[in-house]
Parts: structure tokens; C-alpha cells; sequence
């Protein structure tokens, strides 16, 4: 499934349409290269610089109460002084359709103008720009076209706009009406300045940084002319491609993938030191941050882009479709086996490795397919971990509502998270089962009948306070028989320690309890308690899903399961509350205080087991027991030697105390009476269930 969605979302990351999708991911891939990298290069070593027609040109003389096109002559100044500065070429990216010089006007009025257009292109140095609309171009006025010498300086300043209104590429050339084509603005310029000339149109790899690109104001250039500071002109302009357009607040301006990292207030004051006129951008910068630029800004980028051999490259779609369709199988086979807060961790660490990578790639001049690669990251976290959740996951729902009610959390988790170790068409387990049964329940319930209610209430109390304890110690409770509860440790999952875990369960509810009977039971019954008997066998059964087709029980069956209920019974033959067979009492090692009852055939079998007293934790009994306890092992061993006189002297000074001594000792008059035969090895045959 991972493969087959890494190898789709793959093919469809290398189709032309994701292609522009992916050119998108430069928009925030800038400011993070920025952060990482710095600027491509600093302010100084930009090969374009602008000569801005900004409003604090507006504003000031002798622009501020003059028509526009009558600056002509002010602008043959500024052409004139940037030309003789040594600029390598010079963009007139203003378009000016009208002039005042006609006869019936002011003939001769744009000669200044006119003439310095024509020195600039007679060093092949001058391109003006002119824009197509969509049924006409809007050209120079002729008189202007004549001067720079016809059509060969005349150029196209139209921006690639992508289909999201933002421009990400550049042309390289436009078709003539004619037939054939011509540069662009910009690549006409670069070429001017000697940069190889693109085979096709290109990405603009935009610089990045507050002032990355020198902008002057014209008032302030025009007044350095009129101060016959040439050598301001010298540092500013030789060597350059000079830009001359307007940059104002509405017009011309275009949202490009610099957005994220274009600050035009911080541009504004990163501004180069004036000549005569200082830049007041509190003044006349931008209000409010925008995300839109000058479009001669972007023609200059593009310029740098080609001078500087920053062009960018696209990933291939045979390279696309290897790193997209290889991350996504990755990441999905991932979420197939994690859990959805890990995978979303996995996931965002690999978005954040794909990203650096990304950002690298793009210092590197490449494009690389990071919106494809976010985009099937997301895909597959959210296919996956629904598909687990519609079909996979149903079994661990089924786990959850199945066994929440009887297992301890941590258990419920570990099942769900591995619902293969929970083998529902039965297997063979070693297990350990409990059973307990309320001593004198029949007593008690003839207590409440006249208030069945109460007693139902007290019983659901009882088993709340049981199953409690089960679900602390990691037991499973299998089922409540009347007021019995069969509880499991080993089986739906393995539990460590399942034997001391199980005996340990046994004391804490005869503790818990003990405390019930003080707390509660007294307002059901004044004059009694509830007390409890526990058995507890260890030893191999069959566990899995048993029960009709209707309705299906998880639960264990076996020879060890009948003998801790046969064991739980025992108890009253020997006035005890905690009986557990010899397989148990082999796990627990010192733990626990135990002390051997007897050799016992339990009904419905013809073999004595070995059973034991649980008489509490280690250094929890008191002395006093742990003498009565020897004293009773030592009399045992007589018993079993047949030495019943000597055994019976025994037991009968422990009766009063020790229950079991009682038992015992009754059997040892029986047994001087009607001695056991020949072949008895000291075991006793239980009658009863």
C-alpha cells in the first residue's frame, strides 16, 4: 500500500501542472535561505542599480510644479551624466507616448532629450522600453524611437505573470509581427553588459535583504547634476546597468515570489547615501508593509539573475518523480506501523529535513518540488491513519471494547498496539488463574432478601472493589460467576511475573477488604462481613474466543483452571483464605511467607498436588505466626511418616490458633483409629468441590 501510493503521488507530482505548483514553494523557500544563508550578495555588488521616479520626486523642485512631460530636459541631464559615469547600459523603463515638442506646442523642447538618447545609443548603451497590451503596444513617442536609433534599442517590458497573479520567471524574448522575435528588456540589457543570453525563458532568482538592489531618487540625482558632482556619479553609476522608472505607491507594481521577504520600508531606509537631496522615508515611504514591488525591481533581478549566473532550475520530472514517490512510500510505510502521535512527530521531522534540504537546494540554484513533497507528507498521514482507522484499527477497537472493562489501561494499550499477540482462534497458554468466592454468600444474601436491591448494590460494590485490584496488578478478569470472580494472569497477553502478581492480587483483597467491611459493608449488614477465599494454579490451558455463534467469550479452559476453582473451595476444609498449587509456589521464591497444607487429591482427579498456604509477605508475618508455622511443618513431617501419635500432640496445641492444626488434628485420631493403608504417601482425597 506505501509503495503504490508513493509510486501515484509521484507520477502526478511530475506532471507539467505540478510543475507551476511546486515554482510556488520559492515564494517562502526566500526568507527561510535568507535566514539561513544570507543574501546572494550584498547591496554594493549588485550589477543594476535604479534612478527612481519616486514621490519625493513629485514633491520636489523642479519636478513639483512641473507637467511630467515636460521633464524631458531634466531627465537629458541625468541620461547625459550617467552615460559619461561609464554605466555599461542604461533601461528607460518609462514609457512616453506624448511630447510637448510639436510646432503648435513647443517646438524643439525635448532637443536636450532627444540628443541624449542618441549619444547613449551610439555606445550601445540605451534600451527603451514599450509595453503590449492585449490588441496594441504602447510605444515611445516616435520622435524618441528615432533617437535611439529605431527598433534594435527598442524592447518589451512585460513580466511573466503566473497563473496566481504572482511573477516567478522571466521572458526571454517576444515574437515580432514581422516574423522572428527580440529580447526582452531585461535579457536585452544583461546582454549589454555581457551576460550569456538564456535559451529559454528562466526563473528570477531574487536577492534578498533590505536594499538589494541600489535605488537613487531622481530628485536627488538631478540636483547631484546640477552640482557637477561627477565623481558621485562615478561611484554609483560606472560599470552599472542603470534603470530609470517610476516607483511610486499604486502604479506599475507587482506581487512576485519575493513577497515573503520584500520589506519596502526597510528597502527605503537600507537606501544608498544621497549626493544632495536626503531620502526622507518616514516621509514618503509606504505606509503599511505590501506585498506587491515596483516592477523595476523585478526587471533588475532578472538582470542580476542572468549577469550573475543565479538563473534557477527546476527539478526534472523523471528526478521528481524518484524523490517524491521514494519520501512518500517512506513516510506512509512509516505510518502504517506507528502510532498517530509518533507518525506525526516522524512526519514533521521529515518535513523539516525536507525543508532544510529544500532551502539548499534553492542556495544551490534548484527548484526543489518542497510544495509536492509537504503536500504528500500531509496525503499520506491523513490516508493512512484513516485507512487504520476505518479497516486496520478495527480489531484494536474491538480490543478496546472487548477488554477495557477487565484489564488494566496499560494492558489495553499494549493490546492494541500489538493486536497480533492476541491470538482470538485459540492457543496454548501458561497462565495463572485466580478464583475467589464471598465465605457464607448464601447466609448473607438470606440477610438482604427482603431488599434485593441492596444486595445487588453490595455485590457490584464488592466486585468493583475486586476487579480494582485485579486490573492494578495487570490481571485479566475473566468473568463474575454469582459473587465469584475468575481473574487471569498470561492470557490475552503475557504478563511478567504472572505468579507473584497473582498472589500478590490475593492479598491486596483481602486488605482492601478488610477495609471495606469497616467502611461499607455495615450499612448493608449491622451485624456482619463479607469475607472472601482465594485460589490460585499455574500451569499450561487453552485460551481464544469460545462461546456460540452468536455471542463469544475471550476466555481460558483447562485442567489448571478447574484446579484453582477446586483450590478456592478447599480453603474451607481448612479454615483458610489464600490456597495456591506447587507450580505457583515455585515462581514466587522468598517474597512470600507460605507454608505447605497438605498433599491433595481435589475431586474429579486420582493425583495429590501439592498445595500451599500464602500467609503473607515476607517480613510482614509476625513472629508469633512464623513459630506457629515451624511448629506446624514439624508436625506435618510426623504426620506423613505415620508417626500420627506425635503429630496429633502437636496439632492439637496449635488448634486453637491455626485452623489447618485442627483439621489435621482430627485426621490424626482418625487416622490412629483406622490407619490409612500401606501405600499412602501422606495425601488426602477432597470430597467435595
Amino acid at each position: 500500500m506505501a509503495l503504490a501510493l508513493g509510486v501515484i503521488v509521484g507520477v502526478l507530482a511530475a506532471l507539467p501542472q505540478s510543475r507551476a505548483f511546486d515554482r510556488r514553494g520559492i515564494d517562502f523557500l526566500l526568507p527561510l535561505r535568507h535566514q539561513l544563508f544570507g543574501p546572494l550578495f550584498p547591496p554594493l555588488k549588485s550589477d543594476v542599480v535604479v534612478v527612481a521616479v519616486d514621490e519625493q520626486t513629485y514633491k520636489t523642485a523642479p519636478f513639483d510644479n512641473t507637467p511630467k512631460v515636460a521633464w524631458t530636459p531634466y531627465f537629458a541631464y541625468v541620461i547625459d551624466a550617467i552615460d559619461n559615469a561609464g554605466a555599461k547600459a542604461i533601461g528607460l523603463d518609462m514609457v512616453m507616448p506624448t511630447t510637448l515638442d510639436r510646432p503648435e506646442l513647443l517646438l524643439g523642447y525635448d532637443r536636450p532629450f532627444l540628443i541624449a538618447l542618441r549619444n547613449a545609443a551610439d555606445q550601445d548603451r540605451m534600451v527603451m522600453g514599450e509595453t503590449r497590451l492585449s490588441g496594441e503596444t504602447l510605444a515611445p513617442y516616435a520622435g524618441q524611437v528615432m533617437a535611439v536609433k529605431g527598433a534594435d534599442n527598442l524592447r518589451v517590458v512585460n513580466t511573466d505573470i503566473d497563473d496566481d497573479d504572482v511573477v516567478r520567471r522571466y521572458w526571454r524574448s517576444f515574437a515580432n509581427q514581422e516574423g522572428g522575435d527580440q529580447l526582452s528588456f531585461g535579457v536585452e540589457l544583461a546582454r549589454r553588459a555581457g551576460a550569456k543570453v538564456p535559451a529559454k525563458d528562466f526563473i528570477i532568482n531574487f536577492n534578498t535583504g533590505p536594499g538589494d538592489v541600489p535605488v537613487y531618487s531622481m530628485a536627488d540625482v538631478f540636483a547631484c547634476v546640477q552640482a557637477g558632482d561627477t565623481g558621485y556619479f562615478q561611484r554609483a553609476f560606472a560599470g552599472k546597468v542603470v534603470l530609470m522608472a517610476e516607483v511610486l505607491d499604486v502604479e506599475d507594481r507587482f506581487v512576485s515570489s519575493k513577497r515573503m521577504a520584500w520589506d519596502e520600508a526597510a528597502s527605503a531606509r537600507a537606501a544608498p547615501k544621497p549626493c544632495r537631496i536626503a531620502a526622507d522615508p518616514a516621509k514618503y515611504a509606504a505606509a503599511v508593509r505590501r506585498s506587491s514591488m515596483p516592477g523595476v525591481l523585478i526587471h533588475a533581478a532578472a538582470i542580476n539573475t542572468l549577469t550573475k549566473n543565479l538563473a534557477l532550475s527546476e527539478t526534472p520530472p523523471a528526478a521528481t518523480f524518484v524523490l517524491v514517490a521514494v519520501t512518500t512510500a517512506l513516510l506512509a510505510a512509516a505510518f502504517l506501523f506507528l502510532p498517530p502521535v509518533t507518525g506525526g512527530a516522524v512526519g514533521l521531522a521529515a518535513l523539516a529535513a525536507e525543508l532544510l534540504a529544500s532551502i539548499w537546494a534553492l542556495q544551490e540554484k534548484v527548484v526543489a518540488p518542497a510544495p509536492s513533497l509537504i503536500v504528500s507528507a500531509v496525503l499520506a498521514y491523513t490516508l493512512i491513519y484513516a485507512y487504520r482507522f476505518v479497516v486496520e484499527d478495527r480489531e484494536k477497537r474491538w480490543v478496546q471494547h472487548a477488554f477495557r472493562h477487565y484489564l488494566a489501561p496499560a494492558l489495553v494499550d499494549q493490546m492494541m498496539e500489538n493486536p497480533d499477540a492476541l491470538k482470538l482462534g485459540g492457543d496454548k497458554r501458561w497462565v495463572t488463574v485466580m478464583f475467589t468466592d464471598i465465605a457464607g454468600f448464601t447466609t448473607i444474601s438470606e440477610g438482604l432478601r427482603e431488599t434485593p436491591e441492596r444486595l445487588i448494590e453490595l455485590m457490584n460494590r464488592y466486585l468493583t472493589l475486586m476487579s480494582g485490584v485485579v486490573n492494578r496488578h495487570d490481571g485479566y478478569v475473566d468473568k463474575y460467576i454469582g459473587d465469584a470472580v475468575m481473574a487471569i494472569w498470561g492470557a490475552p497477553v503475557v504478563v511478567e511475573d504472572a505468579e507473584r502478581k497473582a498472589v500478590e492480587t490475593a492479598l491486596d483483597c483481602q486488605a482492601a477488604l478488610a477495609t471495606f467491611n469497616r467502611e461499607v459493608v455495615g450499612d448493608y449488614l449491622p451485624n456482619g462481613k463479607l469475607g472472601t477465599r482465594i485460589g490460585i494454579a499455574t500451569g499450561f490451558a487453552v485460551a481464544g474466543n469460545m462461546g456460540s455463534a452468536q455471542r463469544l467469550n475471550y476466555t481460558v479452559t483447562g485442567d489448571m483452571v478447574n484446579l484453582s476453582a477446586r483450590l478456592e473451595g478447599a480453603n474451607k476444609e481448612y479454615g483458610t483464605s489464600i490456597m495456591i498449587s506447587e507450580l505457583t509456589a515455585e515462581k514466587l521464591g522468598d517474597a512470600f511467607v507460605l507454608r505447605r497444607l497438605d498433599r491433595l487429591v481435589v475431586k474429579g482427579k486420582t493425583l495429590p498436588i501439592t498445595v500451599f498456604e500464602v500467609m503473607g509477605r515476607g517480613g510482614d508475618v509476625p513472629s508469633d505466626v512464623l513459630a506457629r508455622r515451624g511448629e506446624f511443618e514439624r508436625a506435618l513431617a510426623l504426620h506423613d511418616a505415620r508417626d500420627f501419635a506425635g503429630a496429633l500432640k502437636i496439632f492439637t496445641s496449635l488448634a486453637a490458633a491455626d485452623p489447618p492444626s485442627k483439621v489435621y488434628a482430627e485426621r490424626c485420631e482418625a487416622y490412629l483409629a483406622n490407619p490409612p493403608p500401606a501405600d499412602w504417601q501422606g495425601e488426602f482425597v477432597l470430597k467435595t468441590k
